[in-house]
């Protein structure tokens, strides 16, 4: 009786959730290795998100860039194409969604399968996210890292995307 405790006790922990925050902010860099070519792909910014979903992550390397994500939209602003394109999202990385669904494979890390991809979360001894890695669905290996994560709120205009009125507005809707 006592061993089958102690078996339960450990498959609860193995499978225990992720502590889900209502809001994050981070510093990120994100690398892309390319599947044939094996080339690498480095991006770096600041992310705000909130439980909602509603997130803004601000590119800053290699170029500027922001994308603002709420619901099923994603407004994507490119200051060096003076241009914003308006996206319904079909298929986006919905971290908050990942973060609530991964269970604990090991002391630090957890995995989670999201649509047909297979996330791989390592978080630090305070249980804030650290790394996520996937393939996306071309194959590429995908790492986003993060570091000054927060989990207090943050005012929510952090989420807004200004959109200058000399900008060229495309709607990829359709």
């Amino acid at each position: 009786m006592k061993k089958f405790m102690i078996l339960a006790m450990l498959a609860k922990l193995l499978v225990a959730s992720l502590p889900v925050p209502e809001y994050i902010s981070a510093d990120f860099t994100q690398v892309v290795r390319n599947k044939e070519t094996k080339k690498q792909l480095y991006y770096s910014g600041k992310l705000f998100m909130k439980m909602t979903g509603d997130a803004k992550w601000e590119y800053f390397i290699p170029l500027k860039k922001s994308i603002c994500l709420t619901k099923n939209k994603a407004w994507v602003i490119e200051p060096e194409l003076e241009q914003a394109t308006l996206f319904r999202l079909k298929k986006s990385i919905p971290l908050m969604a990942i973060l609530k669904s991964a269970k604990k494979t090991g002391q630090d890390s957890y995995t989670t399968e999201f649509e047909g991809v297979e996330y791989q979360l390592k978080v630090d001894s305070k249980k804030r996210i650290k790394s996520i890695k996937y393939f996306d669905e071309m194959g590429n290996r995908v790492i986003l890292r993060f570091q000054n994560v927060k989990t207090t709120p943050f005012d929510s205009s952090k989420l807004q995307c200004e959109i200058p009125d000399d900008f060229d507005v495309i709607d990829g809707r359709y």
